[in-house]
Protein backbone atom coordinates (compact mmCIF):
# COMPACT_ATOMS: atom_id res chain seq x y z
CA UNK A 1 0.00 0.00 0.00
CA UNK A 2 3.06 2.43 0.67
CA UNK A 3 4.40 1.38 -2.63
CA UNK A 4 1.05 2.25 -4.38
CA UNK A 5 0.90 5.65 -2.53
CA UNK A 6 4.47 6.51 -3.88
CA UNK A 7 3.63 6.04 -7.00
CA UNK A 8 0.47 8.36 -6.89
CA UNK A 9 2.77 10.90 -6.06
CA UNK A 10 5.58 11.06 -7.54
CA UNK A 11 3.91 10.09 -11.17
CA UNK A 12 5.61 11.10 -14.65
CA UNK A 13 3.84 14.16 -14.57
CA UNK A 14 4.74 14.92 -11.60
CA UNK A 15 8.08 14.39 -12.36
CA UNK A 16 8.04 16.41 -15.66
CA UNK A 17 5.89 19.54 -13.40
CA UNK A 18 8.79 19.64 -10.77
CA UNK A 19 11.17 19.71 -13.73
CA UNK A 20 10.08 22.88 -15.23
CA UNK A 21 9.53 24.39 -12.11
CA UNK A 22 12.99 23.84 -11.01
CA UNK A 23 14.52 25.38 -14.74
CA UNK A 24 12.13 28.60 -13.20
CA UNK A 25 13.50 28.50 -10.01
CA UNK A 26 17.35 27.79 -11.52
CA UNK A 27 16.82 30.67 -14.14
CA UNK A 28 15.83 33.17 -11.42
CA UNK A 29 18.57 32.79 -8.93
CA UNK A 30 21.09 32.71 -11.72
CA UNK A 31 20.17 36.27 -12.35
CA UNK A 32 18.71 37.18 -9.10
CA UNK A 33 19.77 40.39 -6.92
CA UNK A 34 23.02 38.89 -4.62
CA UNK A 35 21.92 35.30 -5.15
CA UNK A 36 22.82 35.02 -8.37
CA UNK A 37 26.47 36.94 -7.56
CA UNK A 38 29.68 35.21 -8.13
CA UNK A 39 30.51 35.31 -4.29
CA UNK A 40 27.73 32.77 -3.31
CA UNK A 41 28.77 29.20 -4.04
CA UNK A 42 27.43 27.65 -6.79
CA UNK A 43 26.46 24.69 -4.50
CA UNK A 44 24.20 27.27 -2.18
CA UNK A 45 22.30 28.93 -5.57
CA UNK A 46 21.73 24.78 -6.30
CA UNK A 47 20.43 24.06 -3.14
CA UNK A 48 18.34 26.89 -2.77
CA UNK A 49 16.89 26.46 -6.61
CA UNK A 50 15.53 22.88 -5.35
CA UNK A 51 14.40 24.04 -2.09
CA UNK A 52 12.15 26.44 -3.64
CA UNK A 53 11.25 24.24 -6.74
CA UNK A 54 9.92 21.84 -3.66
CA UNK A 55 7.81 24.02 -1.58
CA UNK A 56 6.37 25.51 -5.17
CA UNK A 57 5.49 22.55 -6.45
CA UNK A 58 2.31 22.72 -4.57
CA UNK A 59 1.38 25.99 -5.84
CA UNK A 60 1.62 24.89 -9.39
CA UNK A 61 -1.22 24.11 -11.44
CA UNK A 62 -0.93 20.47 -13.38
CA UNK A 63 1.03 20.65 -16.81
CA UNK A 64 -2.42 20.00 -19.41
CA UNK A 65 0.20 20.02 -22.17
CA UNK A 66 0.92 16.80 -23.46
CA UNK A 67 5.10 16.21 -24.61
CA UNK A 68 5.90 13.98 -27.18
CA UNK A 69 9.26 13.55 -26.47
CA UNK A 70 12.29 14.67 -24.69
CA UNK A 71 13.08 17.84 -27.02
CA UNK A 72 9.72 18.80 -26.89
CA UNK A 73 10.44 18.62 -22.95
CA UNK A 74 13.39 20.16 -23.47
CA UNK A 75 12.09 23.08 -24.98
CA UNK A 76 9.88 23.95 -22.49
CA UNK A 77 12.10 23.64 -19.96
CA UNK A 78 14.30 26.18 -22.16
CA UNK A 79 11.52 28.80 -22.24
CA UNK A 80 10.96 28.42 -17.91
CA UNK A 81 14.65 28.91 -17.83
CA UNK A 82 13.74 31.98 -19.81
CA UNK A 83 11.10 33.38 -17.53
CA UNK A 84 13.43 32.82 -14.26
CA UNK A 85 16.01 34.78 -16.07
CA UNK A 86 14.01 37.65 -16.90
CA UNK A 87 12.48 37.82 -13.64
CA UNK A 88 16.11 37.88 -12.13
CA UNK A 89 17.71 40.27 -14.27
CA UNK A 90 14.87 42.74 -13.69
CA UNK A 91 14.93 42.18 -10.04
CA UNK A 92 18.95 43.23 -10.45
CA UNK A 93 17.99 46.31 -12.18
CA UNK A 94 16.89 47.44 -9.15
CA UNK A 95 20.27 47.51 -7.80
CA UNK A 96 22.27 48.24 -10.99
CA UNK A 97 20.66 51.74 -11.06
CA UNK A 98 22.61 52.34 -8.40
CA UNK A 99 25.87 51.28 -9.16
CA UNK A 100 25.53 52.82 -12.64
CA UNK A 101 24.55 56.10 -10.71
CA UNK A 102 27.91 55.28 -8.55
CA UNK A 103 29.57 55.32 -11.94
CA UNK A 104 28.49 58.47 -13.26
CA UNK A 105 29.60 60.44 -10.39
CA UNK A 106 33.03 58.89 -10.36
CA UNK A 107 33.69 59.56 -13.79
CA UNK A 108 32.54 63.06 -13.35
CA UNK A 109 35.02 63.11 -10.17
CA UNK A 110 38.08 61.83 -11.88
CA UNK A 111 37.57 58.40 -9.89
CA UNK A 112 36.82 56.07 -12.70
CA UNK A 113 40.91 56.14 -12.99
CA UNK A 114 41.28 54.46 -10.10
CA UNK A 115 38.79 51.89 -11.11
CA UNK A 116 39.04 47.84 -9.93
CA UNK A 117 37.69 44.35 -10.72
CA UNK A 118 34.44 43.41 -8.37
CA UNK A 119 34.45 40.19 -7.56
CA UNK A 120 30.77 40.09 -7.55
CA UNK A 121 30.39 41.52 -11.26
CA UNK A 122 33.10 39.93 -12.97
CA UNK A 123 34.03 43.45 -14.65
CA UNK A 124 35.51 46.97 -13.61
CA UNK A 125 34.16 49.09 -11.45
CA UNK A 126 34.92 51.96 -9.27
CA UNK A 127 35.21 52.41 -5.59
CA UNK A 128 32.00 54.99 -5.69
CA UNK A 129 29.96 52.70 -7.57
CA UNK A 130 30.45 49.44 -5.48
CA UNK A 131 29.40 51.84 -2.40
CA UNK A 132 26.20 53.23 -4.01
CA UNK A 133 25.90 49.69 -4.73
CA UNK A 134 25.97 48.62 -1.30
CA UNK A 135 23.88 50.98 -0.31
CA UNK A 136 21.09 49.93 -2.43
CA UNK A 137 21.89 46.20 -1.19
CA UNK A 138 20.99 47.16 1.90
CA UNK A 139 17.87 49.19 1.42
CA UNK A 140 16.66 46.42 -0.70
CA UNK A 141 16.69 43.79 1.86
CA UNK A 142 15.72 46.46 4.63
CA UNK A 143 12.93 47.36 2.47
CA UNK A 144 11.83 43.11 1.49
CA UNK A 145 12.62 43.95 -1.62
CA UNK A 146 14.14 39.82 -1.90
CA UNK A 147 10.21 39.04 -0.88
CA UNK A 148 8.42 40.73 -3.63
CA UNK A 149 10.88 38.59 -5.63
CA UNK A 150 10.16 35.29 -4.01
CA UNK A 151 6.02 36.52 -4.01
CA UNK A 152 6.29 37.05 -7.80
CA UNK A 153 8.23 33.67 -8.40
CA UNK A 154 5.24 32.26 -6.59
CA UNK A 155 2.78 34.10 -8.51
CA UNK A 156 4.34 33.21 -11.82
CA UNK A 157 3.18 29.63 -11.69
CA UNK A 158 -0.52 31.00 -11.83
CA UNK A 159 0.37 33.55 -14.36
CA UNK A 160 2.10 32.02 -16.54
CA UNK A 161 1.66 28.41 -15.65
CA UNK A 162 4.50 25.60 -16.56
CA UNK A 163 4.70 24.69 -19.95
CA UNK A 164 2.57 26.90 -21.66
CA UNK A 165 4.36 29.93 -21.94
CA UNK A 166 6.33 31.22 -24.83
CA UNK A 167 9.29 33.42 -26.44
CA UNK A 168 8.12 36.44 -28.04
CA UNK A 169 8.69 40.02 -29.14
CA UNK A 170 6.60 41.32 -26.18
CA UNK A 171 9.05 40.08 -24.19
CA UNK A 172 12.15 41.71 -25.52
CA UNK A 173 10.12 44.89 -25.76
CA UNK A 174 9.83 44.97 -22.09
CA UNK A 175 12.82 43.96 -21.08
CA UNK A 176 14.21 47.04 -23.49
CA UNK A 177 11.74 49.22 -21.80
CA UNK A 178 13.05 48.53 -17.95
CA UNK A 179 16.96 48.99 -18.77
CA UNK A 180 16.13 52.12 -20.63
CA UNK A 181 13.58 53.14 -17.45
CA UNK A 182 16.52 52.07 -15.48
CA UNK A 183 19.71 54.25 -17.27
CA UNK A 184 17.01 57.24 -16.91
CA UNK A 185 16.78 56.46 -13.19
CA UNK A 186 20.34 55.89 -12.72
CA UNK A 187 21.16 59.33 -14.15
CA UNK A 188 18.31 61.04 -12.07
CA UNK A 189 19.94 59.28 -8.83
CA UNK A 190 23.10 60.87 -9.65
CA UNK A 191 21.94 63.94 -11.00
CA UNK A 192 22.60 66.07 -7.95
CA UNK A 193 25.98 64.96 -7.51
CA UNK A 194 27.19 65.24 -11.18
CA UNK A 195 25.51 69.15 -11.03
CA UNK A 196 27.18 70.07 -8.20
CA UNK A 197 30.67 68.42 -10.04
CA UNK A 198 29.88 70.27 -13.33
CA UNK A 199 29.30 73.53 -11.07
CA UNK A 200 33.00 72.73 -9.85
CA UNK A 201 34.38 72.31 -12.78
CA UNK A 202 32.92 75.25 -14.34
CA UNK A 203 34.67 77.29 -11.57
CA UNK A 204 37.63 76.22 -12.12
CA UNK A 205 37.46 76.76 -15.98
CA UNK A 206 37.04 80.55 -15.07
CA UNK A 207 39.93 80.10 -12.45
CA UNK A 208 42.18 78.77 -15.00
CA UNK A 209 41.20 81.46 -17.49
CA UNK A 210 41.54 84.09 -14.85
CA UNK A 211 44.89 82.90 -13.48
CA UNK A 212 46.79 81.29 -16.17
CA UNK A 213 49.59 80.30 -14.15
CA UNK A 214 47.93 78.03 -11.76
CA UNK A 215 48.09 74.16 -12.07
CA UNK A 216 44.41 73.95 -12.63
CA UNK A 217 45.14 69.97 -12.61
CA UNK A 218 46.88 69.79 -9.36
CA UNK A 219 44.65 71.92 -8.02
CA UNK A 220 41.41 71.15 -9.29
CA UNK A 221 41.94 67.49 -8.57
CA UNK A 222 41.39 67.26 -4.43
CA UNK A 223 38.91 70.08 -5.06
CA UNK A 224 36.38 67.81 -7.51
CA UNK A 225 36.88 65.01 -5.03
CA UNK A 226 35.78 67.13 -2.13
CA UNK A 227 32.82 68.95 -3.94
CA UNK A 228 31.83 64.88 -5.37
CA UNK A 229 32.22 63.54 -1.42
CA UNK A 230 30.43 66.13 -0.36
CA UNK A 231 27.54 65.94 -2.40
CA UNK A 232 26.97 62.27 -2.69
CA UNK A 233 27.06 62.34 1.56
CA UNK A 234 24.40 65.02 1.30
CA UNK A 235 22.74 62.92 -1.30
CA UNK A 236 22.70 59.88 0.23
CA UNK A 237 19.98 60.22 2.63
CA UNK A 238 17.18 60.69 -0.44
CA UNK A 239 18.62 56.95 -1.61
CA UNK A 240 16.16 55.69 0.88
CA UNK A 241 13.33 57.58 -0.47
CA UNK A 242 14.77 55.85 -3.86
CA UNK A 243 14.99 52.32 -2.98
CA UNK A 244 11.51 51.93 -1.30
CA UNK A 245 9.94 53.40 -5.20
CA UNK A 246 12.80 50.95 -6.54
CA UNK A 247 11.10 48.42 -4.89
CA UNK A 248 7.42 49.32 -5.01
CA UNK A 249 8.02 49.38 -8.74
CA UNK A 250 9.51 46.25 -8.78
CA UNK A 251 6.61 44.21 -8.07
CA UNK A 252 4.55 46.13 -11.19
CA UNK A 253 7.76 45.44 -13.59
CA UNK A 254 7.79 41.82 -12.71
CA UNK A 255 4.07 41.17 -13.51
CA UNK A 256 4.25 43.16 -16.59
CA UNK A 257 7.04 41.23 -17.94
CA UNK A 258 5.06 38.04 -16.28
CA UNK A 259 2.00 39.26 -18.64
CA UNK A 260 4.73 39.73 -21.94
CA UNK A 261 5.53 35.91 -21.75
Amino acid sequence: MGLSSLSNVFDADKAVLFALVLARCGGLIATAPLLGDALVPRTVRVLFAGTLAVVLLPLAPAVTKSFTGLPDLAAAAVVEIAIGLAMGYVARLALLVFEMAGEAVSLQMGLSIASMIDPMESFRTTILGRWYWLVGATLFLALDGHHYVLRALAASLEIVPPGRGALGGDVAAALTSFASEGLGRALAIGAPAIGVLLATSLGLGLLARTVPQMNVFLVGFPIQITAGVLAVAACTPFLVDVARHEVVDLATRLTTLLHAF
